[in-house]
């Protein structure tokens, strides 16, 4: 029976892989455009999943660290004529160090007083990119943003060359998610989440794993904003408001916390139904309530439960 299991995830795992890789040649630009949202809000939910769905601490900041590596990356490119292959990653080790500075304080606040704490932290950043108009802009957002130089060969202008890269950070930022969730760390923050006074009495440096696993979150969430900057190639701060959080946090739920695997699927889930409520923009927030409603009342492990019982699981 186990074995039939892995059998069946391991051919939805490859028909999944297959058909993401054949979509730039046979979808239209639109589809497309679509399915690279969907990846980046896939990459978003997993970096964030290893917080909340693994750690607990339960946040409301996500899309802050989303613009900070978006505008550091963009502000270092356009500022010093620094290449995007070298801004990438020190946008992500910037955000990584400020996720852990923001972390330490916040961290020793447990329940909805974190979750407040890291809400009003997402509004004063939000405020910060409408504000700052010199470095980002402001209310007229952030332009001139280049893609990607190419590299043996490929040029990053096109929007297929653009998904595939975005695709490969998002299969090796899964992947790497993967191997840290089950490995010690993962257990350790696993052990955190269900009761940290306990995992304290055994001597588990909770502070230190609790920070260091929303430092990583940040830091994933950063190298997603620097692909998004050099994607899109014009950033809002409305990008990265309070409600790009809110979305981030219905994703994993719809998906099921604690999975990985459920916040990708609740992440393609979702903004391929904002995309369809795209007639009516009033109706989305209805739509995400509606959603998360249903599928909590149904199976509070959302989306990855609903699986689990269908494959026979607990």
């Amino acid at each position: 029976m186990l074995s039939s299991k892995l059998s069946a995830n391991r051919i939805a795992l490859a028909i999944t892989f297959i058909l993401l890789l054949v979509i730039p040649h046979i979808a239209s630009s639109y589809i497309v455009y679509v399915v690279i949202l969907a990846i980046l809000f896939s990459m978003l939910s997993a970096s964030y999943d290893l917080l909340t769905g693994y750690a607990g601490p339960l946040s409301f900041c996500h899309a802050a660290f989303y613009g900070l590596g978006a505008y550091t990356s963009a502000l270092l490119t356009l500022k010093t004529g620094m290449s995007f292959w070298l801004a990438l990653p020190i946008s992500g080790m910037s955000v990584f160090l400020f996720g852990a500075v923001i972390g330490y304080p916040a961290l020793k606040l447990r329940g909805h007083y974190f979750a407040v704490t890291t809400f009003f932290f997402g509004h004063f950043m939000y405020l910060v990119f409408l504000n700052t108009r010199e470095l980002t802009g402001g209310p007229l957002g952030l332009g001139g943003i280049q893609p990607p130089e190419s590299i043996f060969g490929i040029d990053f202008s096109g929007m297929t060359a653009n998904y595939y890269l975005i695709l490969i950070f998002g299969i090796l930022m899964v992947g790497f998610l993967y191997a840290l969730v089950n490995s010690g760390f993962g257990r350790l923050i696993v052990s955190i989440r269900e009761n940290e006074d306990l995992a304290e009495a055994v001597g588990v440096n909770t502070a230190f794993f609790k920070v260091l696993a929303f430092s990583i979150s940040a830091g994933l969430a950063g190298i997603t904003g620097s692909l998004f900057a050099h994607f899109f190639r014009l950033l809002h701060p409305s990008t990265f408001s309070w409600m790009t959080s809110e979305m981030i946090v219905v994703m994993v739920l719809v998906g099921g916390a604690g999975t990985l695997v459920g916040p990708i699927i609740g992440a393609g889930v979702v903004t391929f139904i904002l995309e369809m409520m795209r007639f009516a923009p009033e109706l989305r927030f209805v739509i995400w309530a509606i959603l998360l409603i249903a599928i909590l009342v149904i199976e509070p492990r959302g989306l990855a439960g609903i699986y689990a019982r269908i494959r026979g699981g607990k």
